[in-house]
């Protein structure tokens, strides 16, 4: 049995073929959850697509009101006395009045009188309103509210199906129950892989977990806003803009919550744009993502809603590459590193392909709104535990490290094995997949926060063979890094810490004729400068023993900084500069995927390099495969994770002498 098969024998009127919603959502501005439940109406009938399309296009044409059809509505109430039409019904509760006032979102009618039958038949209509077909009616009875709902029937699911959604697992393999789910978010499940596949459910964990926090960055065209814009009726994609802190978080004048108290999910879409106009914004928005709830008007204040922020990055990969802040897109007060530490995934929007005509599926899916139900009834399940089962964190991890990875898992879960019942190899994936994303959160902030964030190591142990794994980014395994890449004459890697901060350098030393003289450019620092003098006088005062006297002397040499981050360097290129002239006397490149670490004094004593495990990591991060460090740091290597050895050959130089001979294999 194909897999189609099987879904309509499980689901039955709960599917929808996909192919017809990708028909008709191009040309009619409705959320998909609308067009798919018209579309399920007709689905049992025997009919053909190309029928199907005609019969919901039918409806709209008779139903669906466009807003500048405004007058046309209220003309119609004036002269026939009423209206039947599609759209979004949202109901307040007005006090004052003690009565339920509506408005209408596609049409832009307020102030409409509606029946308690009607609010307390469909609970939806108060929290965030409800799609359907809504009879407009003329109000005899008062002139300030002129206009009544006669009648709502929703074009949404409202009845509780989770327990037999969660028994219909059993029915599927893995696959078939990935594929089903990709599906019905309205791709083709053959054109993926199944770590984009993973990817994608990705963007679902918000709308099934609760207080989730997930950033997306990647190229335009990959689909980042659809699931929060079009899937669920309990999400809300906001605009790049002003971000109020009213509207988000508490209202103080009306005393009402905001939306991260009404929505599942609120998505900020093109994030470069959102800022606050309150200064208490960003704080706000930090602690709730911490915890979850916020004070505001001397109260305590709790909201479920996931925070997701989609948005556009350019060259993404050469920005890891050059060691640069992956984080740039965010407005520059929401790039605090404590705010982006509440982040518990980073999806690479990067390794999503531009969405092309036939990635979109036309096979069955979930019908979006009983999908979209489904997931919000799982907020109020933890599956998370399934990770004591056979696996242990490492230690090093944080609560906030420990805390995302578990809410990743919980949401995979849900999405793949809402049973509960997932193997050990299941689980692994998921750990891995889960660890994988906050790492990338992790490696941001030690590259812009400072050597607070290092010293935790992304691993996990098996139980039941004691086996510990290592986990690393997709980025460092494909060795991708500035440091992998082949070095010219006179070009050499180091690595510096400043400011708490690590910076990666790169020092090029060239020649043109004249008498001995030297420059630098590439704007560094006084410090930096006063360490090339005295590493060029050292060479200068050792010309003679060194053989160089007439290359020195004849020649004046330009040392370049190459500093993608602005740190302007200091006394730690010492070595590498050294080693960079050294490369232009004998006219021999270093060894790719080399980086030297460690300066001297201008009468050659070594000086120690600090911070050496981050420095080491940072190395490993960036794809090099060997390391000179002095010899007065080997007892700091005593204590060096395993993992460190296992990626890097670590070299002791004892003298400047013994470094360069040591790097160039000279007698």
């Amino acid at each position: 049995m194909g897999l189609n098969e099987k879904v309509q024998q499980v689901f039955q009127y709960k599917v929808v073929t996909k192919g017809i919603v990708n028909s008709l959502k191009s040309s009619i501005k409705l959320p998909v959850y609308v067009l798919e439940y018209l579309i399920s109406q007709y689905s049992d009938k025997g009919l053909s697509n190309d029928e199907i399309i005609e019969k919901v296009k039918d409806v709209l044409n008779k139903h669906y009101i466009l807003p500048e059809d405004k007058n046309k509505i209220k003309d119609s109430i004036k002269t026939d006395g009423s209206i039947v039409i599609i759209d979004k019904l949202l109901v307040d509760v007005d006090l004052n009045k003690d009565m339920y006032i509506g408005s209408l979102n596609t049409a832009g009618l307020k102030d409409i009188l509606v029946d308690d039958e009607w609010v307390r038949k469909y609970k939806g209509l108060l929290e965030g309103g409800m799609w359907g077909l809504v009879r407009l009616e003329r109000n005899e009875d008062s002139s300030k509210f002129p206009v009544m709902v006669g009648k709502f029937s929703p074009m949404q699911i409202s009845t509780d199906e989770i327990d037999e959604y969660i028994s219909s697992r059993v029915e599927f393999t893995r696959d078939e129950w990935l594929d089903l789910l990709i599906n019905s978010i309205g791709l083709n499940p053959e054109k993926f892989d199944f770590r984009q596949k993973l990817l994608m459910l990705l963007r679902l964990i918000p709308h099934c977990e609760t207080n989730y926090n997930l950033i997306e960055l990647g190229p335009r065209e990959t689909g980042k806003s659809y699931t929060y814009n079009e899937l669920s009726p309990f999400s809300l994609l906001v605009a790049g803009g002003k971000a109020s802190v009213a509207v988000l978080f508490y209202n103080v004048g009306k005393k009402e919550v905001g939306l991260v108290g009404i929505w599942d999910v609120v998505a900020f879409d093109e994030v470069a744009n959102v800022k606050f106009g309150d200064p208490q914004g960003p704080a706000m928005l930090q602690t709730y993502m911490e915890s979850g709830n916020f004070a505001r008007d001397k109260m305590r204040i709790e909201g479920k809603a996931s925070m997701v922020f989609v948005g556009n990055i350019d060259n993404p990969l050469q920005i890891w590459e050059q060691g640069g802040n992956l984080f740039s897109t965010l407005a520059d007060e929401l790039q605090t590193p404590a705010l982006i530490d509440r982040f518990h995934y980073y999806l690479p929007g990067w390794e999503i392909p531009k969405m092309k005509t036939d990635f979109y599926s036309r096979d069955l899916g979930l019908i979006s709104d009983y999908f979209s139900k489904i997931l919000h009834d799982l907020r109020k399940k933890s599956y998370s535990d399934l990770i004591d089962k056979y696996y242990t964190l490492d230690k090093s991890l944080s609560s906030r490290d420990t805390k995302a990875i578990r809410k990743t898992v919980s949401g995979l879960l849900k999405l793949l094995h809402p049973d509960f019942n997932a193997s050990a190899e299941e689980v692994k994936d998921y750990l891995e997949f889960a660890m994988e994303g906050r790492m990338r959160v992790k490696e941001q902030l030690k590259r812009r926060g400072g050597l607070e964030f290092f010293g935790t190591t992304f691993r996990y142990t098996e139980k039941e063979t004691q086996i510990t794994k290592n986990v690393f980014l997709k980025e460092m395994m494909s060795g991708i890094g500035n440091m992998v890449a082949p070095l010219d004459v006179g070009e050499i890697y180091t690595v510096i810490t400043k400011d708490d901060r690590m910076f990666p350098i790169k020092i090029e030393t060239n020649y043109t004729n004249g008498n001995g003289n030297y420059q630098i450019t590439g704007r560094p620092s006084a410090e930096a400068k006063e360490t090339i003098k005295n590493i060029y006088n050292y060479i200068k005062a050792n010309a003679t023993n060194m053989g160089v006297s007439n290359k020195l002397f004849e020649q004046t040499y330009i040392a370049q900084i190459i500093d993608e981050n602005g740190s302007g360097g200091n006394q730690e290129i010492g070595a590498a500069f050294y080693l960079s002239m050294i490369s232009d006397f004998i006219n021999r490149p270093i060894k790719s995927k080399t980086v030297v670490l460690g300066s001297m004094t201008v009468n050659g004593n070594l000086i120690k390099t600090t911070n050496l495990y981050e420095k080491l990591s940072f190395i490993v991060e960036q794809g090099a495969k060997t390391v000179y460090i002095p010899i007065s740091n080997q007892p700091d290597t005593m204590t060096m994770q395993p993992d460190i050895w296992g990626k890097l050959s670590i070299l002791f130089y004892a003298s400047a002498e013994d470094l360069s001979k040591k790097v160039f294999d000279l007698e």
